[in-house]
């Protein structure tokens, strides 16, 4: 069997999908013994995180590509935010404190990132955790104060942090080159554990994957 490789632009037609993305509806196979259960968790980790450490690879690329830092703010400050706030979520999926059957990947793999690249990794998850997919009343600021536009007229403005702030050019670039150590990472993890799990997944036929042919 052939395994995707980091440049592959294989996807799996949405309705033949069999793995959810909540992890609490993606049983293993029943096959698998006991003690290879948690093992077999974390190489589940290992396929999704692909896809995760791939999406936020490409929007970082594309982001330095287009130069969208030059028009910020400005013209591009709705797409900047829009995509800075994609590749976090993505790449952030791996390590969010899953608590469900599929564990977070070990902190062995951030090993490979330089020192700069794990202060972006600690800046990507703060944003992920206190501004995009929760709003963290403390970690925003925020502090309503009352401006006064009339002797006898008072408006209430919040002041608060920019939660859609995305990373600079320089820590772009930095999060660029994480990403990418990551998929590669994961994509040779897993080259070196399928041959222990393979055994244990059904068979599928061409249209499972690729839907109705000719």
């Amino acid at each position: 069997m052939t395994l995707l490789d980091v440049n592959s632009s294989y996807s799996i037609p949405a309705d033949r999908l069999t793995l959810g993305v909540n992890n609490a509806t993606m049983p293993l196979p029943d096959n698998v013994p006991e003690y290879h259960r948690h093992r077999m968790s974390q190489f589940y980790r290992l396929i999704l995180s692909y896809g995760d450490f791939k999406h936020a690879k490409v929007i970082a690329q594309y982001i330095l590509a287009e130069k969208l830092h030059a028009k910020y703010p400005g013209e591009m400050t709705n797409l900047l935010q829009a995509l800075n706030c994609s590749m976090v979520m993505a790449y952030a999926r791996p390590f969010s404190g899953n608590s469900g059957a599929i564990p977070d990947l070990p902190a062995r793999y951030l090993k490979i990132l330089t020192p700069e690249e794990r202060e972006i990794h600690k800046e990507v998850l703060f944003d992920r955790n206190k501004y995009m997919a929760h709003t963290d009343a403390e970690a925003v600021d925020l502090e309503p104060v009352r401006l006064q536009v009339e002797h006898t007229r008072e408006v209430l403005i919040p002041l608060v942090a920019d939660r859609l702030a995305p990373l600079d050019e320089q820590a772009t670039k930095h999060f660029m080159s994480a990403a990418a150590k990551l998929l590669q990472k994961v994509v040779e993890e897993r080259h070196a554990q399928e041959p222990d799990f393979i055994q244990y997944f059904r068979v599928a036929g061409p249209y499972t994957l690729f839907g109705a042919t000719d």
